[in-house]
């Protein structure tokens, strides 16, 4: 029977998965040491098995079958044959395929109704997210799979929309930000220097950066660095260095500026969870207090991202906050004293948790840190990850 040998094989996949390595990694390795895989099905292979782990730590208690089954019923819109064969595997069904219609909150309802449900274990160190959230709908949220978003360089919107429409692709458009039900492969469709992939709420801390556009401003964790070619596509007048602690980061950085045409005042190598008594950027020695603005976008937990790497929801440890939570201290202080007195640290992290966000505040006034703004972009009701950003005003 095929749904027999469909279940081998995701038991296989689900074995055979380290935890220690992103999950997508590891179905691109298996399909490519398993060619008989045609593309319908690393699909659908990809899909159940995300959907298992969207859902796993809510059905913790549950065995396997059954927890791939509710997950299915709780994540689809229409019973597969697959799902249909799980159902005749329980011993105690509920009647799950006469209410596959039902909308996800009246499913969940059924579920818990059943004692299937366990909600308080089902995100790490529940009660460390900031209450300022709405933590039920942050939770919820992870049953559906996140939107797949694109922010255009401002001369290409209407080239964007058009190619788009031509190609008969569903899409929805809000000035610049596209977005879409599922992840595509834009270069397929688009030229490489006319987007880039970013997720709605980084696209939203554009607001923190009320620049004047004649700025010393770094971007001391520039990651991959699309906040940066944000920043550099609304203010392509301010004088903007960045760095972070991967050369390979900084190289593919490098490339990712050039492809734009875009030419950063400085882009090297800095670890700043160490402290530099000096900057050199380009030749250049930068001296203490030389910058009017500083973006800390921090290393953190991820815990706002987890919709998109769902399997974080089983594999993190809550001693991990604490780590992370060290790091970000320690960026704070070893950057500082290159900040000019009355300029601004932008503190940004992807974590829910307000060990990494607001009780962090406490530390920065005593480093002479004043709160001027704080707000989480929030994206839970948009299919977008969740962040934490705040403005400080540094007075001495």
């Amino acid at each position: 029977m095929r749904e027999t040998v469909q279940l081998g094989y995701i038991k296989q996949m689900l074995t055979e998965y380290p935890d220690d390595i992103p999950l997508h990694f590891f179905l691109k390795d298996f399909y490519r040491k398993h060619p008989q895989f045609g593309s319908r099905d690393r699909k659908f292979y990809s899909e159940l098995i995300y959907k298992y782990f969207r859902c796993k730590t809510l059905f913790e208690k549950l065995p396997f079958e059954e927890k791939l089954c509710y997950s299915g019923f709780l994540t689809s819109i229409t019973p597969i044959p697959f799902y249909r064969y799980l159902i005749t595997l329980q011993n105690d069904a509920l009647p799950l395929l006469e209410n596959w219609h039902l909308t996800r909150e009246e499913k969940i309802k059924l579920l818990s109704s059943a004692g299937k449900i366990s909600w308080l274990r089902y995100f790490p160190s529940n009660p460390l997210i900031d209450r300022e959230l709405d933590v039920e709908g942050f939770l919820k949220s992870h049953l559906k799979q996140p939107k797949f978003y694109i922010r255009v360089n401002q001369k290409w919107t209407q080239q964007t929309e058009k190619k788009l429409r031509e190609q008969n692709i569903e899409f929805e458009q809000s000035n610049d930000t596209f977005s879409f039900k599922a992840t595509l492969d834009m270069a397929k469709l688009l030229p490489e220097n006319s987007y880039e992939v970013q997720d709605l709420s980084s696209q939203k801390t554009i607001s923190l950066m009320a620049f004047e556009g004649n700025e010393n401003i770094w971007d001391c964790c520039a990651g991959a660095g699309g906040k940066s070619l944000m920043i550099l596509d609304k203010y392509p007048e301010i004088k903007l260095f960045c760095s972070d602690n991967r050369a390979t980061i900084i190289s593919n950085l490098k490339v990712r500026f050039a492809k734009n045409n875009i030419k950063p005042q400085g882009v090297d190598v800095y670890d700043v969870v160490k402290k530099n008594s000096a900057l050199t950027f380009n030749g250049n020695t930068l001296s203490e207090s030389f910058f009017d603005v500083i973006i800390a976008d921090v290393p953190c937990s991820g815990s706002g991202t987890w919709g998109r790497t769902p399997e974080r929801l089983s594999q993190f440890k809550e001693e991990e906050i604490e780590r992370y939570g060290n790091l970000q201290k320690s960026i704070v202080k070893n950057v500082l004293p290159f900040l000019k007195v009355g300029g601004k640290l932008i503190y940004i992290t992807c974590s829910v948790y307000a060990s990494e966000n607001t009780e962090n505040i406490k530390l920065m006034e005593r480093l002479g840190l004043v709160v001027s703004s704080k707000n989480y972009f929030v994206g839970y009701d948009t299919g977008a990850d969740t962040l934490f950003g705040m403005v400080l005003k540094k007075i001495f």
